[in-house]
């Protein structure tokens, strides 16, 4: 029975004109029975071209993984992304202060300024203010130079606001030294002071206004 399967596929195989594949002697002995060892699995027959065609074969096993291919160009430019959103306002800084700087250089002066308007007018004075004249001592030279001094005396607190002085005869020209006011020395006053060359006089009169 075992020639038999044996010698049908072999016969279907040279009637087909193709080598019998190992695969299908296998499955033969396979099913004429026990007893007989099947050999490893052969590659797959060539399909035949009459009929319908034999079952598919199982896969195969997974072959190596082959070398990795080189690398492809670089791609184009992408699209430019959002902005980002404003950071956080950072700490202050706790260094020293820094030194002063020199000063810079004096500008130049600016242009004069437009003439400001006139002021209001001022009140009226409360009053006006009296005078005396205080004459002082007639004072005469004893020639050759000799310096000679007269003084007029205001009253008491009052304040001397003028003076001036006379000279007499016989000789009218004198070498005056000073016509002054006198300060609180011990009253307000004038003093007339000269240096008379020759006999002659000199007087002092004071100009004053009494304090209320």
């Amino acid at each position: 029975m075992k020639t038999a399967t044996l010698v049908s596929a072999s016969a279907l195989a040279v009637a087909l004109n193709v080598v019998p594949s190992t695969t299908a002697i296998a499955d033969a002995i396979h099913r004429s029975g026990g007893g007989v060892s099947a050999g490893l699995p052969g590659p797959n027959g060539v399909k035949s071209a009459v009929g319908g065609g034999g079952e598919r074969g199982p896969q195969g096993p997974r072959g190596h993984e082959g070398k990795r291919g080189p690398q492809g160009p670089q791609g184009p430019r992408g699209p430019q992304g959002y902005q980002g959103a404003t950071g956080a306002q950072g700490a202050t800084g706790s260094g020293a202060q820094g030194a002063t700087g020199a000063q810079g250089a004096t500008g130049a002066q600016g242009a004069t300024g437009a003439q400001g308007a006139t002021g209001a007018q001022g009140a009226s004075g409360a009053g006006s203010i009296s005078t005396y004249v205080v004459p002082g001592p007639m004072v005469s030279g004893l020639g050759g130079g000799t310096p000679v001094s007269s003084e007029a005396l205001c009253n008491d607190n009052d304040v001397v606001t003028g003076g001036g002085y006379i000279e007499g005869p016989p000789n009218v020209v004198s070498m005056t030294i000073k016509s002054v006011p006198l300060k609180s020395s011990p009253r307000d006053g004038w003093q007339a002071a000269g240096s008379i060359p020759l006999l002659s006089n000199i007087q002092a009169f004071a100009v004053c206004s009494p304090v209320p």
